[in-house]
């Protein structure tokens, strides 16, 4: 359990001291919102509606697509135990924050 906790506590402390603001500054300019085990969630510019975010694994098997406005699934490979785990990063309400506001200055940068 030790290693958890030195794993977890700085990540818990900067998660929770941290303030939306300065979280967008640093996410906003770029595609990766952010990274479940080895599958980085993307956002592109230029991308088509319904808002979506892609799901894409390092070595390729998982690419999915989820709505951003509820999570649910709409194409591509990955497995339902892997659906769990971005379903579960999703509903940090900070994450649903980013998503949306990188999402439409996407689109308004159209």
């Amino acid at each position: 359990m030790e290693i958890f906790e030195k794993i977890l506590t700085p990540i818990l402390n900067a998660y929770f001291n941290e303030k939306i603001e300065s979280i967008e500054k640093v996410i906003i300019d770029k595609e990766r919102i952010g990274t479940v085990n080895n599958m980085e969630i993307r956002i592109y510019p230029n991308d088509h509606n319904p808002p979506h975010f892609h799901v894409i694994s390092r070595d390729k098997k998982v690419n999915a697509k989820f709505k951003i406005e509820n999570c649910n699934y709409i194409s591509g490979e990955i497995s339902g135990k892997e659906k769990r785990r971005i379903k579960s990063f999703y509903n940090d309400p900070k994450t649903i924050i980013v998503m949306t506001k990188v999402w439409n200055k996407y689109q308004n940068n159209n």
